[in-house]
């Protein structure tokens, strides 16, 4: 297939990625280059800080403002930091920092709709038993505590030495961008969170409820292509949850209803090895949907044809995006030899939610995840590439992304000095 000239300036443009951040429990943040030479790729660090604190745990980048944003876990400490930098003149330059409840383990960033110069970030305290929220001013980089949710439960669940308090472990925003979901693996709920339109305030709604001992961890939305140019309605989303102590993804249906509450409707419950038992001691880690170069290429078109109101789909013929992998990483099991851990792939429903059979998950594989305990894992923004923080390994691999829906050849690796709990793309991806 030969391609228009403004496809080749695009995908020149969004191959560039050249740019990554790990964090590590050795305390620091380290930016690594990933550039390619006529012998292959290489990963080499640029940079370190170790601003952050002792055990950096999330990183949260905010390319619009070159900036990145970084948990510290406060392992053995009362406390845990929020700490911002600046990515911009080549160093990981430190803009503000706070302490915060113990254990901050994962953020994302949210707005209130009727008042977008309200910017905050919420954040899951694993330890803490605790969720809270931060005013953020991403211009500058600093912010300030909004609110804190703190939890307890009557006893131990299930699971008593993981499950001995409520452990909030991710945070995830809705595509309306008007609820926050919080897995807690202590509790086996996930918490729900409505975002006042006008103060950006939460409030607690009913928890979504998953089985006794599940664990829930991560999660993860899916919303159908038609919809990505009108997400304040997002119907026919879809929730996707891994949990972290039985090793199973689940797929619900998302509603919303006219009382202003989330609905969900359990489709699909599935183990992360397929129909084969879990290892033991395994543990499933991070969740994600593939990126497809093809869509986000031509994502700048598709605004444009918005705006004079073409109804033509910009990603023609074959490259039109599938938007049907789902990826989750196993932890502990050495399926590909001691100390190779995996990564499982799942076909879901494909770009369109109307067909008959937009409910149907299938387990398509495990791949190598080229070390242990692949904690997190990221797409490149381009979607050809995958970056794996091994904490175990205590490295980061780069794997190619194959446009089949597979994982392809090793690319590129780096060891760091300690425990991998995170990476991220940077601003240059």
């Amino acid at each position: 297939m030969r391609f228009s000239p403004l496809f080749s300036l695009l995908f020149s443009s969004a191959s560039l990625a050249s740019q990554l951040y790990a964090a590590s429990y050795d305390g620091k943040v380290t930016e690594l280059g990933l550039s390619k030479s006529g012998q292959g790729y290489h990963l080499n660090v640029l940079s370190q800080t170790d601003n952050c604190g002792p055990s950096p745990s999330w990183l949260m980048p905010d390319g619009e403002n070159g900036m990145i944003y970084c948990l510290d876990e406060g392992i053995d400490s009362p406390n845990g930091t929020l700490t911002s930098f600046s990515t911009l003149n080549g160093t990981l330059a430190k803009i503000d920092q706070l302490k915060t409840i113990a254990g901050p383990v994962a953020s994302a960033f949210y707005s209130a709709a009727h008042a977008p110069e309200r910017q905050f970030l919420v954040i899951a305290h694993y330890s803490g038993s605790a969720v809270t929220s931060y005013s953020v001013n991403r211009t500058t980089g600093t912010f300030n505590l909004s609110q804190t949710f703190t939890f307890a439960i009557p006893k131990p669940g299930p699971v008593p030495d993981r499950q001995d308090a409520p452990h909030p472990h991710g945070v995830v925003v809705d595509p309306t961008g008007h609820f926050v979901l919080v897995p807690d693996l202590g509790a086996d709920l996930v918490r729900i969170f409505r975002i006042n339109e006008r103060t950006g305030k939460l409030s607690e709604q009913r928890p979504l409820v998953t089985p006794p001992g599940s664990g829930p961890r991560h999660g993860v939305f899916w919303l159908p292509q038609a919809q990505e140019t009108n997400r304040a309605q997002a119907q026919g989303s879809k929730f996707y949850l891994v949990s972290e102590l039985d090793n199973m993804v689940s797929g619900y249906d998302v509603t919303y209803a006219q009382n202003g509450t989330m609905l969900f409707s359990q489709f699909y419950q599935g183990s992360t090895y397929g129909g084969a038992a879990a290892p033991s001691g395994s543990k499933a880690a991070e969740i994600a949907i593939a990126v497809r170069l093809a869509c986000f290429l031509l994502l700048p078109l598709r605004i444009k044809q918005k705006q004079s109101k073409a109804k033509a789909n910009p990603c023609p013929g074959s490259l039109q995006p599938s938007n049907d992998r789902l990826l989750v990483s196993n932890r502990g099991d050495d399926t590909f030899g001691a100390g190779n851990d995996s990564i499982a792939v799942f076909s879901i429903p494909g770009s369109d939610a109307t067909s008959t059979c937009s409910r149907n998950v299938s387990f398509t594989g495990l791949y190598p995840s080229h070390g242990s305990f692949p904690r997190h894992f990221e797409f490149s923004p381009d979607g050809t590439m995958v970056a794996i923080a091994l904490q175990n390994s205590h490295s980061v691999a780069v794997v190619a992304w194959e446009r089949n829906g597979g994982f392809g050849s090793l690319l590129a690796q780096a060891e760091l000095g300690g425990e991998v709990t995170a990476v991220v793309w940077g601003v240059d991806a």
